[in-house]
């Protein structure tokens, strides 16, 4: 037994140098170790969206400020406050007290919450991190760490040099959608580099049909994708997975091919299997949701300033810089690629190695790019691929176009490495002269290339230019943004281009391409967290004057608190935020509120009235019964703001004003409908949301204002009742006479079957780490 474990140690440490493992675990460590530390430094500093949005905190400040650079700092889209962490932090919270995360009572009048998808409800154990003060910041170390820790094992599967293999793994760590979207859309991306090493191992065991094992490794990394919490990117994810698994199947010896698409169907159907309980809820949802645009397909074109920004990431600032005509660029973009990375990714189409592996990935980025651009020869064959025209691809293609040149960008450098090696042991001075013209011949390409793709993109750019000369704000200004991206990429490029030309840099020229692009990835990953502010702590006083007052009744904000964050706190709110929206609710709210009100972001600011005030402003001050009849009991506002008609309405309908800060203030509603209502002649005594105890003289009716869907269930007595809709939102429920006592609970229909699949997947997924034959 010693021995055993003395050769595997050996052989790990041969494969994975122990400096390597380290830096792998430590690098995403020390990046963020300043915000891992803010709370032990004077101020602090922090990307969190609570202190960054404003939650319910004691004062505000604008979005934007508050760094050292203006912006945000780390992520484009709100998602990652009120859907990853809100929601999130509440599917931690039912796990912690044994509580399977079905339902969200805390948003809208309650709403499935595995079923919604994005919460990433069995994304475990990684959805446990959100339950921790911080979590986001530790889900995004985590998912980091272990990207990167794949990558390596990829990347040493198709026999990279151990240099480049280090190199690729740091820079899929600190890749473009990492840095700018550490919301729902990154998390996917830890487990695709795990999914193609899945089809890599299943190549190298599948010997015919005795051989048709080994399929875990793919069923680990497609059912992490399809578990992290976001459909759209692990499905064009899957695509690429799916393009290099017919890649491989195609080079299969002609009596193999059969065995290798078995394993290959058993390894993506355990995937499935695993995901289940997830799937199951999310299939038995839709049908009652409504998916805005996801329903109709979506053919938007990329804005043509984005692809200046794809290769100069900050050429117009930091995140979200500039004036408001600026915006539709950030809100369309999912990462970047840099210029370092494009330069040996083009170097890497020359190479014969793995020739047809290299042509699979420039034809997918080629693809993906042109489905982006919406180019008429390109984009209508990528739509007809199922389901792709219902996903917003040009902003979450992103990761695979970063896939794709990150691969070619390995091949190109493990090319230099073996042209090396070659080149050290040439004796000639005419076999030397070739070696050098087979580096440099596609080196001055692949910088031709790039001088013409920069050329473009800085006249399709002139727009923002525009835009942005005039605008000032914070330390750095417009033109340096605009002048230092091109400058620094441009000297990173001929950086490289020196040390591919010039003999007397042929000793370090490895050591050179990656360091600079490692040095580039980071650089370009680090801007935005210059960008973290100091903590805003949370207003104490405002959310426990709204626990003592909101019974079993909900709140509505008008920004002090954003969507979903009812949640976080385990406040019921009216708002809301995210697809897909129970079809219900959202038609409840257009009777209610006007058609125009916005179903995926109902924060009662967006968009405001004609006279220029909030959405909900009006309502509340004039029609405050409105909001009473959906149970709103509480109102959150910004301080100071004016209500129009309260100080004319009659002393019944005013608002009482419970509590001021110099961020928010809080009223209460006169009149709110209970959580729970029956006729006078029945006693209510509420014990929690789901339950309570009824004294009738006669028999009577229950109603439960909580959102009905097909999966809830009410048990009088102990005995199995009828639930019916009220107004075709909420629950109703006959009562009888005399003493009862009633449980309402929640399970997605068909759900028996979602555990069955999940335990059919486990012991698929223990075959399949047999060795097989080879």
């Amino acid at each position: 037994m010693p021995a055993f474990s003395f050769s595997a140690r050996h052989r790990f440490c041969a494969h994975w140098p122990v400096w390597h493992v380290v830096v792998l675990v430590l690098l995403p460590v020390l990046v963020h170790l300043l915000e891992l530390l803010g709370p032990a430094l004077w101020g602090g500093a922090t990307s969190d969206p609570i202190s960054v949005l404003s939650a319910g905190t004691q004062t505000r400040r604008n979005w934007l400020e508050g760094g050292i650079l203006p912006g945000l700092p780390g992520w484009v889209d709100g998602c990652a406050g009120v859907i990853v962490q809100a929601l999130g932090h509440l599917a931690a919270a039912d796990w912690r007290h044994g509580i399977l995360p079905w339902w969200n009572p805390y948003s809208g009048v309650g709403m499935p919450l595995a079923g919604e998808y994005q919460p990433g409800a069995f994304f475990l154990p990684f959805v446990l991190l959100l339950g921790l003060p911080g979590g986001l910041l530790f889900l995004k170390i985590a998912l980091q760490i272990l990207a990167g820790f794949c990558m390596y094992a990829l990347l040493r599967k198709l026999g990279m040099d151990a240099r480049v293999v280090l190199a690729g793994a740091v820079l899929w760590a600190f890749n473009g959608t990492f840095a700018w979207a550490s919301d729902g859309p990154s998390q996917p991306l830890a487990f695709l580099p795990l999914a193609l090493l899945g089809v890599e191992v299943l190549r190298g065991t599948a010997r015919g049909w005795a051989g048709v094992r080994n399929w875990s490794i793919l069923a680990l990394g497609l059912g992490g994708m399809v578990l992290s919490s976001f459909p759209e990117t692990a499905f064009l994810q899957g695509t690429l997975v799916l393009c290099w698994a017919l890649l491989r199947l195609a080079q299969q010896p002609a009596g193999e091919r059969a065995p290798f698409a078995a394993a290959i169907a058993v390894g993506g159907s355990t995937a499935l299997l695993l995901a289940a309980p997830q799937l199951v809820a999310f299939a038995t949802y839709l049908p009652h949701a409504w998916v805005g645009d996801h329903a109709a397909g979506i053919s938007i074109t990329q804005p043509i300033t984005c692809w200046a920004m794809a290769l100069f990431p900050y050429i117009n600032g930091p995140i979200f810089y500039g004036p408001a005509s600026r915006y539709e660029a950030w809100w369309s973009v999912g990462g970047y690629w840099g210029t370092v990375l494009p330069f040996l990714a083009v170097l890497g189409l020359w190479g014969r190695r793995e020739r047809a592996v290299r042509i699979l990935l420039a034809a997918y980025f080629v693809a993906c790019v042109g489905k982006q651009a919406n180019l008429p020869g390109i984009a209508p064959l990528v739509d007809m691929i199922p389901g792709i025209a219902l996903t917003f691809f040009h902003r979450f293609c992103y990761p695979m176009e970063e896939m794709a040149l990150l691969l070619l960008a390995a091949f190109g450098l493990d090319d230099v490495c073996r042209h090396a090696v070659i080149q050290a042991r040439a004796e000639s001075a005419k076999q030397c002269t070739k070696n050098w013209l087979a580096t440099a011949w596609p080196a001055l390409c692949a910088g031709g290339v790039l001088l013409l793709a920069t050329y473009t993109v800085w006249r399709w750019n002139a727009p923002a230019r525009a835009d942005l000369w005039g605008f000032a704000q914070g330390p750095v200004s417009s033109r340096f943004y605009a002048f230092g991206s091109v400058l620094a990429g441009g000297a990173l490029v001929a950086l490289c281009l020196a040390a591919l030309l010039l003999p007397i840099l042929a000793r370090w020229r490895v050591a050179v391409l990656a360091s600079v692009v490692v040095a580039e990835a980071l650089f370009l990953f680090c801007v935005p967290l210059l960008s973290t502010r100091s903590v805003l702590p949370v207003d104490a006083t405002l959310m426990n004057t709204m626990k003592a007052q909101i019974g079993l009744n909900r709140f509505v904000s008008l920004g002090g608190l954003a969507p979903n964050y009812g949640a976080y706190f385990g406040l019921a709110s009216i708002n809301h935020n995210g697809v897909p929206m129970p079809a219900a609710w959202i038609a409840r709210l257009q009777h209610d509120f006007g058609t125009n009100l916005n179903p995926v972001t109902f924060d009662g600011i967006t968009p405001n009235t004609p006279n220029g005030h909030f959405f909900l402003q009006d309502v509340l001050g004039q029609k405050p019964e409105v909001l009473e009849r959906l149970g709103v009991a509480l109102a959150v506002v910004p301080h100071g703001m004016e209500l129009p008609g309260q100080q004319e309405a009659p002393a019944e309908k005013r608002l009482q004003l419970l509590y001021s800060s110099a961020a928010n203030d809080l009223y209460r509603l006169p009149h709110p409908t209970p959580y729970f209502e029956a006729p006078e002649n029945c006693e209510i005594q509420p014990l929690s949301r789901t339950a309570l105890r009824t004294n009738c003289r006669t028999p009577a009716t229950l109603i439960r204002h909580e959102l009905m869907l097909p999966g809830w269930h009410v048990r009088i007595n102990g005995q199995e009742a009828t639930l019916g809709y009220e107004e075709n939102l909420f629950q109703r429920v006959a009562l009888p006479n005399g003493p009862a006592e009633i449980r309402f609970s929640f399970t997605p229909p068909g759900m028996a079957w979602g555990w069955a699949g999940l335990v059919f997947g486990l012991v698929l997924l223990g075959l399949g780490f047999g060795r097989g034959q080879r």
